[in-house]
C-alpha cells in the first residue's frame, strides 16, 4: 500500500511540475493526488499510529484549514486595500527608479515584513506592490523570485516568521531570545548573498519601467490611510495570538471583520462579494490538495521512516539537518519539523533546533513548491515550475549555504 501511496504521490508531482507544458492546472493533479492516497488508505482500513484513518483525515483536514482560512483571510485584507489604491502610493515611498536598488529595497522589505506577518502573507503584499510598480513580467518574475528567498531567510529568525519556528516555538524547542540570536545573522546572510549575486544579473541593470498613476491627491490620502489600516490588522494577528493564545487564522478573520466593518461603515457601496472575486482560490486549493497529500505520506510514518534512514546513515546531526534543509525543498516542511520533533530529544534551546530552525524555512526557496510563500507567488504571477529551477534556485542555494556555513564556524568565532 504504501509503494501504491508514493508512487501516486510521485506521478502527481510530476504533473505539477509539467503544468505550463501540458496546460493542466495544477489544482487538478493536487486534488486527484489528495483524494486516491487517502482513498488507498481508506480502502485498507489500516489502523494509522492506532488512529481510525478516518479521524486522523478529519485531523489534517482540520491542519490544512487553518492554513488555507489564514490565506483567504489575508488575500482579502490585501484585495481591500489593493481596491482602495493603498499599494499605488507605496511607489512614492521608494527613494529611486533603477533596477538593482530597488531590488535592495525590496529584498529589504519582505525581510523584514516576514519576520513580522509570517512570509506567506509578507509575499503576497510584497507581490501584489511589484505588480502596481513594475510592468514587464518578465522583470516582476526575477523580483518576485528573490522576494521568496528573502522572505523565507527573514521568517526563520522571528518565532512568528514561519510555521516551522512557530511550531519549534511552541514545542518548547527553542525560545526567542536565543532564536533570534543565533538565526538572525545566518538568516540575513542568507538573504543578502542570494540578492548581491542576483543584483549582478543583466536583467537587473538599467532603470525601472513603472506603471503610470492616476491617483488624484484625495484617493493617495484615502489609499495611505488603508494601507496603513490594513497592514496595522495584519501586524496585530501574532500580538493577538500572542495575548489570546487564539490559533492565526483565527486573529486573521478577526483583522478582516474589523477591516470589513471600517470600510463598509465609510462607503455604502462597498461590497464583500467583489472583494472575494479578486481572491486567487485556485492557488488556495492547489495549496490545500498538496497539504493533504503530504499529510497522507505522514499518517503512514513515510516521512518519519526517512528521516530516520537519513539520521541513521550521516555521520553527524549537523549533515542530518542539512540534508532535511534539502528534502524540505520538494517536501512541506511542516510535516517534516513535526517529525523531527518527535524523533529527537535534544533540550531546549540545543544547536540542532537552531539548524532546524534555519534550514527548515530557507531550504524551501531552492524549488518554488517548497515552501508557502512560493506556492502563493506561483498561483498569484503564474510561475513557471522550471522557469524557477534554471533562474531562481542557484540563487537560494547561495544563500543556504552561505547561512548554513555561518552556523558551522560559529561555534569557532569565540574560542
Amino acid at each position: 500500500m504504501e509503494s501504491m501511496i508514493i508512487l501516486v504521490f510521485i506521478i502527481g508531482y510530476f504533473f505539477i511540475t509539467i503544468e505550463s507544458i501540458i496546460s493542466l492546472n495544477k489544482v487538478i493533479p493536487s486534488f486527484l493526488m489528495a483524494s486516491i492516497c487517502w482513498s488507498l488508505i481508506m480502502f485498507w482500513d489500516i489502523p494509522v499510529f492506532n488512529k481510525n484513518p478516518k479521524v486522523l483525515l478529519l485531523f489534517h483536514l482540520g491542519k490544512a484549514s487553518e492554513i488555507v482560512f489564514f490565506l483567504i483571510g489575508a488575500m482579502s485584507i490585501i484585495s481591500i486595500i489593493d481596491r482602495y489604491s493603498g499599494f499605488e502610493v507605496l511607489r512614492d515611498l521608494f527613494p529611486t527608479n533603477t533596477k538593482r536598488k530597488f531590488l535592495w529595497i525590496i529584498s529589504l522589505l519582505s525581510f523584514v515584513l516576514s519576520a513580522i506577518i509570517d512570509n506567506l502573507t509578507a509575499t503576497i503584499v510584497v507581490a501584489t506592490i511589484l505588480k502596481k510598480v513594475i510592468s514587464d513580467y518578465k522583470e516582476r518574475l526575477y523580483y518576485l523570485g528573490l522576494v521568496i528567498i528573502s522572505a523565507n531567510a527573514g521568517g526563520v529568525w522571528s518565532p512568528i516568521g514561519d510555521i516551522t519556528t512557530t511550531m519549534l516555538w511552541i514545542s518548547n524547542k527553542v525560545t526567542t531570545v536565543n532564536l533570534i540570536k543565533r538565526i538572525f545573522i545566518p538568516s540575513t546572510l542568507c538573504m543578502f548573498f542570494s540578492t548581491l549575486v542576483g543584483s549582478l544579473m543583466p536583467i537587473f541593470d538599467g532603470f525601472i519601467q513603472m506603471k503610470k498613476s492616476n491617483l488624484s491627491k484625495f484617493d493617495r490620502k484615502k489609499g495611505f490611510w488603508m494601507l496603513s489600516i490594513g497592514l496595522g490588522l495584519l501586524l496585530f494577528v501574532p500580538v493577538f495570538k500572542t495575548v489570546t493564545g487564539i490559533p492565526p487564522y483565527m486573529g486573521m478573520t478577526f483583522s478582516l471583520g474589523i477591516l470589513g466593518l471600517i470600510t463598509n461603515m465609510q462607503k455604502r457601496d462597498f461590497s464583500m462579494e467583489e472583494v472575494f472575486r479578486n481572491i486567487d482560490f485556485s492557488s488556495i486549493l492547489f495549496f490545500f490538495g498538496i497539504l493533504l497529500s503530504v499529510s497522507s505520506l505522514e499518517s503512514l510514518g513515510i516521512l518519519y521512516n526517512l528521516s530516520h534512514w537519513i539520521n541513521n546513515i550521516v555521520s553527524t546531526w549537523k549533515l542530518t539537518t542539512f540534508l532535511f534543509g534539502l528534502m524540505s525543498s520538494f517536501i512541506d516542511n511542516v510535516p517534516l519539523v513535526a517529525a523531527t520533533n518527535a524523533m529527537f530529544s535534544y533540550p531546549t534551546d540545543h544547536e540542532f533546533w537552531h539548524f532546524i530552525a534555519y534550514v527548515s524555512g530557507t531550504g524551501g526557496s531552492i524549488f518554488l513548491i517548497g515552501s508557502a510563500a512560493g506556492i502563493a507567488a506561483m498561483g498569484m504571477e503564474k510561475i513557471d515550475f522550471f522557469w524557477y529551477l534554471k533562474k531562481i534556485s542557484w540563487l537560494a542555494m547561495i544563500g543556504y549555504l552561505s547561512g548554513f556555513l555561518y552556523l558551522l564556524v560559529y561555534p569557532f568565532l569565540f574560542l
